[in-house]
Formats: C-alpha cells, sequence, structure tokens
C-alpha cells in the first residue's frame, strides 16, 4: 500500500495489476471450487467416472491416469456443464463489470466513508483485514481494488452472507471468511496486514476490558506504515479506543474545508526507527 507521501509525489504504483488472462483463470478456478464445493462426494464420483470414460486412450492403448489429470479433466467437464464463457467473450464484458464494483457506491459508500480516500493507494495484493457486519462493504470493495481480504466476524450468519456475495460478484478468489471473535484466539494467518477495517461495532460486542488487548493485537498484525480505519457504529465511536493508538498518527481528511465530515478515522501505524528516534529525542 502506498504511503501518503508516495500518493503525493505520484509516484506510481509499485505492484502491476493482475493481467486479464490471470484474471481468467481466477474466475474459472473459483467457480469450478464453488461447483465442487456444492456437490456431494457421491456425485462427485459420477462426475469422476464420466470424465474417465470421456477420456482417449493413449497410444497402444496404454495410458497412465495421474491424479493430475484426472482433476483436468473433472475441470473441463464441470467448466462445460457451467457454461463458462470463453475467455474473449469474459474479455469483452469484465473491464465494464470491474469498473463499476471499484466504485465506492456500488457497495453503498460514500466519500464520508474514511476508507474512500485511501482507494488510490491501495495496491494490487496488498493485504487487507476487515472486521465486522458494518465494515462488510469495505470488504468488498477492497477485494474489487485486487487487495487479498480477510473478513472476520463471529456471526455465522453474517459470514454466511458475505461468501455468498462476493461469489455472485466473482471476487471470492482473493476473498477468505473467518469465524474470529475479537476477544479470543485472534489468529496471525494472512499478516502482516498492510490495512485493517475495523467496525468498532465489533469492539462493542466484547467486554470493555478486552478492548486493549484487542487493539494491541490487532496493532501487532499490522505491517509498519500500515493503516487502521475505524469505522464509527451505534454502540462504539472511534474517539473511545484513541488512548490505544500512541504514537500512531491520524491523517486528516483531504480537501481541507470542504472535506466531507467522515464516518470513522484512519490511523498510521510508526515506523520502528521513527519509534526509536523519538524515544531517543
Amino acid at each position: 500500500m502506498l504511503t501518503a507521501r508516495d500518493a503525493r509525489r505520484d509516484t506510481g504504483r509499485r505492484r502491476a495489476e493482475p493481467s486479464d488472462r490471470q484474471r481468467y483463470d481466477e474466475y474459472v478456478m473459483t467457480r469450478i471450487e464453488q461447483f465442487k464445493d456444492s456437490m456431494g462426494r457421491h456425485e462427485l464420483m459420477q462426475m469422476a467416472s464420466e470424465a474417465v470414460a470421456g477420456m482417449d486412450d493413449g497410444p497402444n492403448d496404454q495410458f497412465v491416469l495421474t491424479e493430475i489429470v484426472m482433476t483436468e479433466q473433472v475441470d473441463t467437464l464441470i467448466k462445460k456443464r457451467l457454461r463458462l464463457p470463453r475467455f474473449k467473450t469474459w474479455q469483452r464484458t469484465f473491464p465494464k463489470r470491474r469498473a463499476a464494483q471499484q466504485e465506492p457506491t456500488h457497495w453503498g459508500l460514500d466519500r464520508a466513508c474514511p476508507l474512500v480516500s485511501l482507494l488510490g493507494r491501495v495496491e494490487p495484493g496488498d493485504r487487507a483485514l476487515v472486521i465486522g457486519k458494518g465494515a462488510e462493504s469495505c470488504a468488498y470493495l477492497l477485494s474489487a481494488h485486487d487487495a487479498d481480504v480477510r473478513f472476520w466476524s463471529r456471526d455465522l450468519g453474517v459470514l454466511e452472507r458475505v461468501e455468498q456475495k462476493v461469489a455472485d460478484e466473482g471476487l471470492s478468489y482473493r476473498f477468505l471468511a473467518v469465524m474470529v471473535g475479537l476477544d479470543g484466539c485472534i489468529y496471525s494467518d494472512g499478516a502482516p496486514y498492510d490495512i485493517i477495517v475495523l467496525d468498532t461495532g465489533a469492539l462493542a460486542e466484547i467486554d470493555v476490558r478486552d478492548h486493549p488487548m484487542a487493539i494491541g493485537r490487532l496493532q501487532e498484525l499490522t505491517a509498519e506504515g500500515g493503516v487502521h480505519v475505524l469505522l464509527t457504529s451505534r454502540t462504539l465511536v472511534p474517539e473511545a479506543v484513541y488512548s490505544f493508538y500512541g504514537g500512531w498518527e491520524r491523517e486528516s481528511p483531504a480537501g481541507g474545508r470542504r472535506a466531507p465530515k467522515l464516518h470513522g478515522t484512519v490511523l498510521v501505524k510508526p515506523y520502528a526507527e521513527e519509534v526509536q528516534q523519538a524515544e531517543r529525542a
């Protein structure tokens, strides 16, 4: 993720966007895996038998059926059943759809969401962690900008809804939803994160005495120079946890007086060198 300084200097992105071919291959793989997940073991075995029956024998009827070849044949059969578009057809429709998905309004967000001001700094492959049902739309938006997104919620119903949404939007190849509560074991898988979006309502779900521990753990999982986007909720405002962010810089919204009043705030993790210099001063 580009820093605010990099963005002001217009240094350009450090990572190239995935090619259309890469995106298409990811799209096809995701649809195939979703289809497999929807089938029972018996159905999969029947499909495997059907795939074998449709294979041609090799020279002299000697054909070594490896697991890789078998998987490829089953995937090819699933692709035909799903009637997935060919690359050229998909390529004609994808740009327009992705452009729409990258617009905050597509997900019901506007300039008052603090994440919106950071979109110009998000790079393909950035690692993002989004926490809480109030941050769902931010998870979709980051995924549409090619970030690798992990979404945490303690609510199974929310997780199922989110997984279905990203599947319908064709974004699930860079998305993982996990049942995690902030009052328990906070997993480090996927860390360090370049950006963490926290619905403060997720903190309100746990004992207030656990707030420092939860915030501290999330800070540990954040890369140096990474950001925390704290979203205002009905039950808790970002100001309630500012005291846990000693040494972190609070970013001011761009636009000066004309900037919208944000429904949250952005905090930047200092680099270790900056912390050491501050301690020596």
